[in-house]
Formats: C-alpha cells, sequence, structure tokens
C-alpha cells in the first residue's frame, strides 16, 4: 500500500482486505483474472461446487428447502455452508458482497439443529433459511457502511427491526451486499467495494442501489435477499438478473426508513428471488412474526393468503401501458409488456364477466384489458425528483467530508443547494387538488411537497377505483442494459419505477421471455419504427441511442403488476395469472 495514497484510500483498501481474509482459504479463488462472462453458468458448471451443493443452490423454491430441513433430512448447517461457499465465489468474480459472516452463520445454523434435534420443532417458518440483506440493513457486530468510508469500523449495535423479526422466524444471516455510494443510482459501485457487475454478463451493470444483492441472487449465492426501494432500487437490479421482486406500499414490511419523516418519497423494503412461491412464502413468514410489535410504524397485516391465490374466475381488469410518453422502452421491453397483455387476452381476460377483485354488476360491462393514461406521470417525476433532491445534497457532502475527502461520484442522483427544500423558503399558499393534467407549483418547502405528494397519491387512488382495477401491467425500466459507469453520462429516467413509490402502490416485478431485435415496425397506435423515432428530451435520446441488440442479447427482461394500495397480495396473484397465460401460450 502506498504511502502516497490517500487516507480515506488506504482505509477503504484495509476494508477490502479484511472483507478478502473473511473468506476460507478453501474456497478462494486462485486465477481471479479473467472472469468469466457469465458467472452463474460458470459456478454452475466449473466444479468448484460439490454436487450437494449445487443441488441446494440451485433449488429455487425455499419451501422445498425448508420442508427437507423441517423432516431432518437435510441440516440447516448443510445448507447455510452451500450458500456461503456460493455467495464467496461469486464475491470473487462480480464484487456483490460488502459483509461476509460465516462463522457467525454456521454458528447459529448448528443451534437450529440442535433445537430441532432436542425438540423435534422448528423455531419458525423460516427455520435454516439463508437470507442475505442489503448492506443498509443492521446486523448486530457489523459494518453499515453504505459505501462511505467514514462509516468503516462502526459495527452496528443491534439488529434493524426486520433482521430481528426474521432471526425469531429462523432465518440466517450470513452476508450484505453492494450499493452505490449514496443508494441514489440504478447501479452499484462505491469507494470502498467497487462496481457489482450482472450475474449473467460480466460488462453490464447489476443494476441498483440493491444491486449487489440483484447480483448475488442472481448468480444462485442466496435464495431470498431482501433489498430496499425508493425508485426502484428492488424491481431494477430483480429485473436485470431475471428475479422476482416486490416493492410492497410503505409501512407493510418493517424498515425504518418507511414511513420516517426524514424521507418525503416512502422508502421500502421487499425481496428478492428465484420464483413466486419464495416470495409469497417470505412474506407470510415475516407478517407471521409481528413486525408491527417491535417497530410503531409498521402496519398491523398479517398476510391475507387468500387474496394472493391465482384467480379462479376470468376475466381479470388489467390497465397497461408500454410507453408513458416521456421516454420509449427499448423494443425487448415493448416486446415483453405486449407479450404478457397478448397472454392475458388470449386466456379470456376480455369478456363480460367480472373478476375475483371485483364486486357487484357494475363490472359486468366494462372492457377488462385496456390502455392505461399516463397523462400526468411526467409531472409526477417531476415530483418525486423535488423529493429525493429535498437536502440539497447535504449529507452526502458531510459523509464525504468526514471519510477525509472520499469523493462523490459522478453520475448519482444527488441534489444541490438550489433544489434544497427549507421550511422558512417558500411563502404558504393553497395547495390545489392534483388532476391528471397538472400538479400545483413547486415550492421549496418540504410540507409544500409532503402535501403535493400526498394530493397526487390520493389521486391515483380515487383513479385506480374509479377503473376497478385488478392490476396494472407496464415495463419496470427504459432499457434491457448498459456497462458499468456509463450511469455518469446516461441522463437515466426511472419514471416507470418511480412512478409507483411516488403513488406509494404495492408492485411485483416479473421476468418475460423476449426477443432482440434491431427495430420495431411502426404500430397501428401510431408510435413510429423504434429506428425512426424522433427522441423527445435527453434521457430519451440516450436511452434511443445506447441500444445494443447484440449487446444485451439474452438478457433478462422483466414487466412490473401493479397491485394498488397495500395490494402485495393481489400483485401476487395477478402474476401468477400473467405466468399461466404465458406458459399456455
Amino acid at each position: 500500500m502506498s504511502s502516497a495514497q490517500p487516507a480515506w484510500k488506504q482505509k477503504a483498501a484495509a476494508k477490502r482486505a479484511a472483507q478478502y481474509a473473511s473468506i476460507p482459504p478453501e474456497w478462494r479463488l486462485q486465477e481471479r483474472l479473467p472472469q468469466p462472462k457469465d458467472t452463474y453458468s460458470y459456478l454452475k458448471t466449473s466444479g468448484l461446487l460439490t454436487p450437494e451443493e449445487l443441488e441446494i443452490t440451485e433449488t429455487a423454491s425455499a419451501a422445498l428447502l425448508l420442508r427437507r430441513m423441517a423432516s431432518g433430512s437435510l441440516s440447516a448447517v448443510t445448507v447455510t455452508k452451500a450458500f456461503c461457499h456460493r455467495a464467496a465465489l461469486a464475491q470473487q468474480l462480480i464484487r456483490c458482497c460488502t459483509e461476509m459472516f460465516f462463522d457467525e452463520a454456521v454458528r447459529r445454523a448448528e443451534q437450529l439443529d440442535q433445537h430441532l434435534a432436542s425438540t423435534g420443532t422448528v423455531v419458525g417458518p423460516l427455520h435454516g433459511l439463508p437470507v442475505s440483506l442489503k448492506d443498509g440493513f443492521d446486523v448486530e457486530g457489523q459494518d453499515s457502511t453504505l459505501g462511505w468510508v467514514s462509516e468503516i469500523g462502526k459495527p452496528a449495535r443491534e439488529d434493524a427491526v426486520l433482521v430481528g423479526v426474521l432471526r425469531r422466524q429462523g432465518a440466517v444471516f450470513y452476508v450484505k451486499t453492494n450499493i452505490p455510494q449514496s443508494l441514489m443510482m440504478s447501479d452499484s459501485y462505491n469507494h470502498i467495494f467497487k462496481q457489482s457487475v450482472n450475474a449473467f454478463h460480466n460488462e453490464l451493470i447489476s443494476g441498483g442501489s440493491s444491486g449487489g444483492e440483484g447480483a448475488l441472487v442472481g448468480a444462485r449465492g442466496s435464495i431470498i435477499g431482501i433489498g430496499t426501494d425508493i425508485g426502484g432500487s428492488v424491481r431494477i437490479p430483480a429485473n436485470l438478473q431475471g428475479l422476482y421482486g416486490l416493492c410492497p406500499t410503505s409501512r407493510r414490511i418493517a424498515w425504518e426508513k418507511s414511513g420516517s419523516r426524514e424521507y418525503i418519497v416512502p422508502s421500502v423494503a421487499g425481496p428478492m428471488c428465484h420464483d413466486l412461491s419464495t416470495l409469497e412464502l417470505f412474506m407470510e413468514g415475516m407478517l407471521a412474526g409481528e413486525p408491527w410489535l417491535y417497530d410503531p410504524v409498521t402496519v398491523p397485516l398479517p398476510w391475507r393468503k387468500q387474496l394472493a391465490e391465482k384467480p379462479t374466475s376470468t376475466p381479470l381488469r388489467i390497465g397497461y401501458y408500454w410507453d408513458d410518453g416521456h421516454v420509449r422502452v427499448q423494443p425487448p421491453i415493448e416486446l415483453a409488456t405486449r407479450k404478457a397483455v397478448e397472454a392475458l387476452k388470449d386466456a379470456g381476460h376480455k369478456g363480460k364477466k367480472s373478476s375475483t377483485f371485483s364486486s357487484g354488476d357494475c363490472f359486468a360491462n366494462l372492457d377488462k384489458v385496456f390502455k392505461w393514461d399516463t397523462t400526468g406521470h411526467d409531472r409526477a417525476y417531476d415530483l418525486w425528483l423535488k423529493g429525493v433532491l429535498a437536502d440539497g445534497g447535504s449529507r452526502c457532502r458531510k459523509l464525504c467530508e468526514a471519510g477525509g475527502g472520499q469523493p462523490l461520484i459522478e453520475g448519482m442522483l444527488v441534489g444541490q443547494e438550489k433544489d434544497k427544500l427549507d421550511v422558512e423558503r417558500g411563502e404558504a399558499v393553497s395547495i390545489q387538488p392534483v388532476t391528471p393534467r397538472i400538479i400545483s407549483s413547486l415550492l421549496n418547502n418540504p410540507s409544500q411537497v409532503a402535501r403535493e405528494i400526498r394530493d397526487y397519491q390520493k389521486h391515483y387512488l380515487s383513479r385506480w377505483h374509479e377503473a376497478k382495477l385488478d392490476a396494472l401491467i407496464m415495463p419496470v425500466q427504459t432499457y434491457v442494459g448498459f456497462r458499468p459507469k456509463e450511469w455518469v453520462k446516461a441522463s437515466v429516467y426511472v419514471g416507470y419505477s418511480s412512478q409507483w413509490n411516488l403513488a406509494d402502490f404495492a408492485v411485483v416485478s416479473m421476468p418475460v421471455e423476449t426477443e432482440y431485435p434491431d427495430d420495431l415496425p411502426a404500430s397501428e397506435e401510431g408510435e413510429s419504427s423504434w429506428k425512426e423515432h424522433t427522441p423527445r428530451n435527453e434521457s430519451d435520446r440516450y436511452n434511443w441511442e445506447q441500444y445494443d441488440p447484440e449487446l444485451v442479447k439474452g438478457m433478462p427482461v422483466s414487466i412490473q403488476v401493479v397491485g394498488g394500495k397495500f395490494g402485495e397480495e393481489r400483485a401476487v396473484a395477478v402474476a401468477k395469472a400473467v405466468e399461466e397465460a404465458l406458459k399456455d401460450r
């Protein structure tokens, strides 16, 4: 280590060295370069994992592993070690982790095995299930640096509420995962743990801000990982790794920043996993732990299993769109969304009978699958930006200074002084009701902006119920993938995902197989061909110019299923209907 390096660089390097030292020597890769392009396939075929470790970590359904551990045919220690091993290998290839505490995890698994042997019962519904966590979740005794040098060597004194609830339900924690420096970037890079890359293509990003989590789960180093989402930070990494992700309504999952007054736009926590059954199992098992007993803002609402069942009566009433009028999505994303919509129509969701979630004859004569009006979404995006930039970047500046001059990474969504909201600024005005056409002027006053957001949420609730919706279907994001550090110049637009954070609606993202054409022909609905598209703004221009079908060919593409306010179960149920319709098509 060069003494000429700034102190913050030395501290970051020391942290990385300690991280590497936490990997057992027998799990360290002797040849670390060149990296395999597809980490998931490499780990599956390289022989680095034993046949038993492969069988365990390739299991998509957490329920299957839980049943085997409960019966005693598979020990919690065996399962934990398998995921620890694969996570350690993944970390060395795609840099997805921050903290790795494998010894602690194995000790916890041993305790669970002893409990089962002595009592004949499991500790809880998640007994022995390894769960990975985004770095921002506190785990007693582990750092939560969030990529800031100033936070190195400050281990958490206690578990976060969600961590404690899951631990009591039998979960085993073994690793925390990488994030961007400020959390406000759909990429995952910071000065301590460097760049996370995609589990299937190491020249592409893994997403953000829960990008390390998405990469780890995508590489099967975790069967279920918990991220956080304020503008797409669960759904975007889930999309880029072909996973299922849940962005719940705020206060449904215990998370210290959910419902916090320091966040004008609701921040939420949510799971990423390989199938819908595991997502549902997590929600049911976590909520069975009654997190509202430990978190004063969590809503006392258990998992309503009957509402999450696949709808048995048809048709559903579904709104959809693949172009919000601001940034046009790339061709594979539009095709995937169209495919899901057409599959629902082919499955019969266009008749005259009311759906599972509808009640009364008033629904009988409504069109069942119809294009949703996105008027007002562009102004909602402006409002979301106003909320997330509200501190004017002061927090990031303070953390840079505290870290000994650690620089702020270019390209992150961080406010400037002009963006700062201050209760002393702006005059008191009457906030007009939000309409689809306009939101009243945004002043530099946080209470004013909070009221604007509340009015927008009320507006969308009204639209939802007036339309008698079961769900909305649309893209997760505008792009299939791009290279690391492109974010700096990308002007990336996240309005397809942030729209639902602002509305505070529950959303499930799910993968859909698609094609990767060079062009899309002009549509009957008036859309130009992709190659003849005229960019509408800087974000649209970049998204259009950087589309490279050869680069992204074969990469995952997802859709979002919006279930409405506290509609987590509804979103899961409709996602099941979409899956079935796609299989039958």
